[in-house]
């Protein structure tokens, strides 16, 4: 079974039930690309003067674009303009939207918005039901793709089993004063008395220590080094200083 879900339209890979009635939008036949494949390697290129080759430099993923290409089906003209207008309206303000993808026993996300001019055209009538199709683009800035999340507490292996490194996110308990993470080879996050006493979490994402209620506490941390979580076994383990509690929470991560 194949649901795209974006800004609240869901477009189907096939009817949900066996209803004669059978109307809403569609994923043509190999019409939804750019989901499963991999995406552009980039990397700078310096030459190396007065020698073969170029420097070996990191390379990084492009953004992700994908396509839908599908159909629309309806039992009167009102529903089906109604359905060109949720197409075209998809993601037109410039915003994110979440796209969830439902696919093969799995659940994964992204953060994307709009990309090229959405379509949709009339195509007539099938079978007494009224037809459109549709062709909408979307563009992923981060292309790495999301799912289930797990929290692994302090002294326990952190593991996922996606196919592309994991960031994660550290959740700590409430309690008194600073105190210190040790994870892999060594690496620290040193958080000062600015800490705040509430239970609170530190971003690798954005890079930051946060609050409860989510906003940002400046000045709080002290040495940064953070971390990722590479695929599969063994795991990454941490611990912390002191008697507040500790969790990696871990998002299952794909390219």
């Amino acid at each position: 079974m194949l649901r795209i879900t974006m800004g609240g339209v869901q477009i189907l890979g096939r009817p949900l039930d066996l209803s004669p009635r059978v109307e809403g939008l569609f994923v043509g036949p190999d019409g939804f690309e750019g989901w499963d494949d991999g995406t552009e390697a980039r990397r700078e290129t310096i030459e190396r003067v007065a020698d073969h080759g170029d420097f070996d430099v990191p390379t990084f993923q492009g953004s992700r674009v994908f396509s839908i290409d599908g159909h629309a089906f309806a039992w009167s003209e009102r529903e089906l303009a109604h359905l060109r207008h949720r197409v075209i309206g998809v993601g037109a303000d410039g915003g994110r939207l979440k796209v969830t993808v439902e696919h093969q026993g799995q659940e994964l996300w992204v953060w994307a918005r709009r990309g090229g001019k959405p379509i949709f055209k009339d195509a007539g009538i099938r079978s007494g039901m009224l037809r459109g199709t549709f062709l909408v683009q979307m563009v992923a800035a981060d292309p790495r793709k999301y799912g289930e999340v797990r929290d692994f507490p302090a002294g326990s292996a952190a593991i996922h089993y996606g196919n592309f490194p994991a960031t994660p996110r550290l959740m700590v308990g409430a309690g008194s004063g600073g105190y210190t993470v040790t994870g892999p080879g060594g690496r620290v996050i040193t958080v000062n008395s600015n800490a705040p006493a509430e239970a609170h979490s530190i971003d690798f994402v954005t890079g930051g220590l946060f609050n409860g209620a989510g906003g940002r506490v400046p000045n709080a941390i002290t040495v940064y080094q953070p971390w990722s979580i590479p695929v599969g076994l063994p795991g990454v383990t941490a611990t912390i200083t002191g008697s507040r509690s500790l969790a990696q929470r871990v998002t299952e991560t794909y390219i």
